[in-house]
């Protein structure tokens, strides 16, 4: 990467992108980078709602493994395991952790789309996850225009409750969106918030968000 090198034309995209890499290793800096420009460059082809929504989730899927790994985790991208490739891992963490987006203008409910997003990656890895001894984090970006915040999770917490029960492997449900006041990356503010159930994230002392357990009254 070249100083000069643009990421995105959004500058404050542009500054975070920068600012995010220097938290991983080379190999994952490496596919980091071509993972953007791909996602870049098909945004700028074919300037449509799918593709600008791919790569605004190419940048997000980014930054809760940056606050991890600032937090003294080392998840890597992409990295194969077991024939597939999840979005980030950590053996040394025993952590696994994959990353979808709660889209503007959905028309299911919030939580049933929250809900189906992360079956379909918790049963993806969870035979991995079980064969390596691994805990499975699932991400989710709260679109800005959604209209779906921090209160609504938690007014929805006890939905989750059959997915924790599903998916034993399961330790986490991570909420993040932009905020007035959070973590700043790249000169926006980020806020995070957590879902578990009982002490799963027991084997996690370095677990750094607001957490709640789904069970609670």
């Amino acid at each position: 990467m070249t100083e000069d090198e643009i990421f995105s034309p959004n500058r404050a995209i542009d500054a975070a992108i920068k600012a995010m890499l220097t938290a991983f290793d080379e190999s994952s800096q490496r596919r980091t980078k071509k993972a953007i420009r791909d996602a870049r460059n098909a945004a700028l082809k074919y300037q449509d709602e799918n593709t600008d929504a791919g790569a605004r989730h190419k940048f997000r899927e980014f930054i809760p493994a940056y606050v991890l790994n600032l937090n003294g985790y080392s998840l890597k991208y992409e990295v194969q395991i077991d024939g597939k490739k999840p979005d980030w891992l950590d053996n040394e963490s025993h952590l696994m952790m994959e990353t979808l987006t709660c889209e503007r203008g959905g028309t299911s409910p919030f939580p049933s789309r929250v809900y189906s997003g992360a079956v379909e990656k918790c049963s993806k890895y969870s035979a991995i996850a079980d064969d390596h001894s691994l805990s499975i984090a699932v991400a989710v970006y709260l679109d800005f225009l959604s209209s779906v915040d921090f209160e609504d999770c938690y007014k929805s917490r006890t939905s989750f409750g059959p997915l924790f029960a599903q998916y034993n492997r399961l330790v986490g449900i991570l909420f993040f969106t932009e905020q007035s006041i959070g973590l700043l990356i790249g000169g926006q503010p980020y806020g995070f918030w957590c879902l578990t159930a009982e002490d799963r994230l027991v084997d996690h002392p370095n677990w750094p968000f607001s957490t709640v357990n789904v069970g609670k009254e």
